[in-house]
C-alpha cells in the first residue's frame, strides 16, 4: 500500500508539472489552433509495473475547418518499464471536410510480455505464466461520412511478432493454439461508425458505435487464417452539470485459427480490476458503467463497475458464466480546452485489486 501511495504522489507531481508545458500556435499554412501538450510520464499498470517516459499530445484543426468541428489529435509516447518493457506508440485521429472524412490509427513498436492463464472463463489463477514478444504495429482506418454521423470505410491491422519466449514446459507450450512461435497478423476489414459524441477526449453526451469485420490476408503476408468481428457501443449522458454516466457494451468473436495475441479478453480498460488477459478466448461479451463527477478545479472522480465473459465461440457467450469488477478513480485535466485527462483507477475483482495510472478516459 505504501508503494502504491508513493507512486500516486509522484504521478500527481508529474501531472501538475507536465500540464504547464503547453505550447500554442494560432495558425500556419496547414493547421490552426494548434495546441501541444508535453509532459513526462510516470504510470503504473498491472501488466507493466512502474513505467516512465515522455508523452506529447497535439490537437489542432485543419485550416479550412470551422471552430465547431471536432479537433484532430496526434500523440507520441515513449516509455520503459521496471519489467524491462519498451513501449513506443503514436495514435492519431484526423478529421477534415467538416468531419466527413476521418483517418484513425496507431503506429507503434513494443518489446512486451503478456499474461497467460490458459483459455476460457474457468481458467485457473494458479496456472499463471507470461510470454515475451517483440513487434511493430500498424493500425489505420480511413472512413467517409455517408449519412449524418454515420461513416463507412476500410481498415488494416499489421503486427509482426518475433523473438517469442515462453515458459519451458509451461501451460502455453502444452496448449494447442496458433502463434506460439511468433508470426504476422495482417488483416483487412470493413468498419462502420456512428458517432454523436460532443468530444473525443472527454465526452459528456452522445453515442459512439463501431462495428468492424476483419479477415486475414495471405497476399499481405498473414501467417494465420481467420476472420473476426466486433461491436463496440458507448453511450454518454450528462445528468447534472459535469456529472456524467458513461456505458460501454462490447461484443466480439474470432473464428477458429486466431492467434494467441489476437484473442478477446477481460482485463482491458473496459474491465479494470482483472489482471491483463486473466480470461481470454475467441469470444467476449462485456458491459461497463462509469459515474464521472467533478471534485475541485481540474480534479474529478469516478466510480465504475463491469461484468463480462469469454467463450470459445459466439453461441457459448450467452451461456457462459460472468466475472465482475468494481472500483473508483481520480482524474486530473491537463488540457482544459480539449479535455485531455490523466487518470488513476483502482479496480477490484474476486481475485484482488489492480492500480491503473495512465492518460485519457478508459472509454
Amino acid at each position: 500500500m505504501h508503494k502504491k501511495l508513493l507512486i500516486f504522489c509522484f504521478f500527481i507531481f508529474f501531472a501538475l508539472w507536465g500540464g504547464a508545458q503547453d505550447v500554442q500556435n494560432k495558425s500556419n499554412d496547414t493547421v490552426k489552433k494548434f495546441r501541444l501538450t508535453g509532459l513526462p510520464v510516470l504510470f503504473y499498470l498491472p501488466e507493466t509495473g512502474l513505467g516512465y517516459g515522455g508523452l506529447g499530445i497535439a490537437t489542432f484543426r485543419f485550416k479550412n475547418e470551422p471552430e465547431q468541428s471536432r479537433a484532430s489529435s496526434t500523440q507520441l509516447a515513449v516509455s520503459y518499464t521496471t519489467k524491462n518493457q519498451l513501449l513506443i506508440f503514436a495514435p492519431f485521429e484526423l478529421y477534415w471536410k467538416q468531419e466527413r472524412w476521418r483517418l484513425v490509427g496507431e503506429l507503434g513498436y513494443f518489446k512486451y510480455f503478456y499474461n497467460f492463464y490458459g483459455l476460457g472463463i474457468d481458467s485457473n489463477q494458479a496456472d499463471f505464466e507470461t510470454y515475451e514478444v517483440t513487434f511493430p504495429r500498424l493500425r489505420v482506418s480511413l472512413l467517409k461520412e455517408v449519412w449524418p454521423k454515420i461513416s463507412v470505410g476500410l481498415g488494416y491491422e499489421l503486427d509482426i511478432y518475433h523473438d517469442f519466449v515462453s515458459k519451458e514446459n509451461g501451460i502455453l507450450e502444452r496448449t494447442d493454439i496458433p502463434g506460439k512461435r511468433g508470426g504476422t497478423v495482417s488483416n483487412l476489414g470493413l468498419l462502420v461508425f456512428y458517432d454523436t459524441r460532443d468530444d473525443i477526449f472527454q465526452p459528456t453526451r452522445g453515442f459512439f458505435v463501431q462495428a468492424a469485420a476483419f479477415s486475414a490476408m495471405d497476399f499481405l503476408g498473414a501467417s494465420f487464417s481467420y476472420a473476426k468481428f466486433s461491436l463496440d457501443s458507448r453511450f454518454y449522458q450528462k445528468i447534472k452539470g459535469q456529472h456524467i454516466i458513461a456505458t460501454n457494451l462490447f461484443l466480439a468473436n474470432n473464428g477458429q485459427g486466431a492467434p494467441l495475441y489476437d484473442l478477446n479478453r477481460l482485463g482491458t480498460n473496459r474491465t479494470r480490476g482483472f489482471n491483463d488477459r486473466r480470461y481470454q478466448d475467441n469470444g467476449e461479451l462485456s458491459f461497463s458503467m462509469e459515474y464521472r463527477f467533478p471534485l475541485s478545479g481540474r480534479f474529478g472522480g469516478t466510480f465504475f463497475a463491469s461484468t463480462g465473459t469469454v467463450a470459445p465461440n459466439f453461441s457459448a457467450l450467452f451461456s457462459s458464466r460472468y466475472r465482475n469488477t468494481a472500483g473508483a478513480g481520480l482524474r486530473y485535466t491537463i488540457n482544459k480546452k480539449e479535455g485531455i485527462r490523466l487518470r488513476v483507477d483502482y479496480g477490484q475483482s474476486a481475485e484482488g485489486g489492480n492500480l491503473y495510472l495512465t492518460v485519457r478516459e478508459a472509454f
